[in-house]
């Protein structure tokens, strides 16, 4: 069986092999489609098919991310004999939006997310992939949508990883009553829509270190995506989305006990947008789930220091195997 470290990307060759090898793969390798949801919103995914498939990976992603933000993980997802899906959810990426231009991330339901990501499932996932065997991987505001997703269908994934994911959102320095009052303002028709107070529009700037990545090399990778990519400049939130964002977390941890499969939860010890209390209390609702914590990583543990990122993958790989 191939082994992580026989494939994986060091911070200091990550450039130059993400272009003379990964990307070259996936270019090969992939395949790009469309398909409209119940509203009639077309959304974007990403496929990419191993012909000896052990089992097939799903995808969620985070918040403001898009597909080639995970080349590198599904170039390792294929290497170690998975297929992978991706999908851009609504508002991201190339998939259409409810709100003029690609700065700004909106929903109006939470469960939005949820019903779309189901459509993705039943309309590609399952009549393309070649196994019976799905596996959740799913990061961030991803992993909130995957949260819900395990409680609202309970059989179809195997099995699921959950990436810092977001099960509580971090306020800042905002109080409960800060955060109920921007929960109501966001009713009003003329808020709903409107960024939240310190967001705006996408501004290319450089922002490592002050970023989720301790990797300066995968920063850089995705920081270029970004900037040759206008549909990939997500970059704040609406009120709206605040507000769904805040109260999915009472839902989840509501329903955590319906999630019958084995998950595994990755905390970051860093973290400053998700909390891990959160975190903590789903791990301990949901009958067959158990918690790692990375101790020194921020937000993206998958780009965090060479080491961290390996021991990441090892669980990673370990649990989908079917070992914990």
């Amino acid at each position: 069986m191939k082994k992580i470290e026989d494939m994986f990307i060091r911070e200091q060759d990550f450039a130059e092999v993400m272009a003379s090898r990964v990307l070259p793969f996936l270019k090969d390798k992939t395949k790009d489609g469309y398909f409209n949801n119940r509203q009639g919103m077309k959304l974007h995914y990403r496929t990419l098919i191993n012909p000896e498939e052990k089992a097939a990976i799903v995808i969620s992603h985070g918040y403001c991310e898009f597909t080639t933000k995970y080349a590198e993980t599904m170039y390792y997802f294929y290497q170690m004999g998975y297929s992978v899906f991706i999908v851009e959810h609504r508002g991201h990426g190339m998939s259409d939006r409810e709100v003029e231009g690609f700065s700004k991330v909106h929903v109006n339901h939470f469960e939005d997310y949820v019903s779309d990501f189901n459509e993705f499932i039943e309309k590609i996932v399952v009549p393309e992939c070649l196994t019976d065997r799905l596996i959740l991987f799913a990061h961030s505001m991803g992993g909130a949508i995957g949260a819900c997703y395990l409680e609202e269908h309970p059989t179809v994934f195997e099995r699921a990883i959950l990436t810092s994911p977001m099960i509580q959102i971090a306020t800042g320095d905002a109080s409960k009553f800060m955060v109920k009052m921007m929960v109501l303002v966001s009713h009003l028709p003329f808020f709903n829509k409107k960024y939240l107070k310190g967001h705006h529009d996408y501004d290319h700037t450089y922002k490592y270190p002050r970023c989720s990545s301790l990797s300066k090399a995968r920063y850089n990778y995705q920081f270029e995506e970004r900037e040759h990519e206008v549909h990939y400049q997500t970059n704040g939130c609406t009120f709206g989305w605040s507000r769904e964002a805040v109260n999915v977390s009472k839902k989840i941890l509501k329903n955590a006990d319906l999630v019958e499969i084995p998950v595994i939860i990755m905390q970051a010890s860093k973290d400053t947008l998700v909390m891990p209390e959160g975190q903590n209390e789903f791990s301990k609702l949901a009958p067959n789930c158990k918690l790692y914590r990375f101790e020194g990583s921020k937000h993206e543990i998958f780009n965090a220091t060479d080491d961290i990122i390996l021991d990441y993958y090892n669980i990673v790989f370990n649990f989908c195997e079917g070992s914990r």
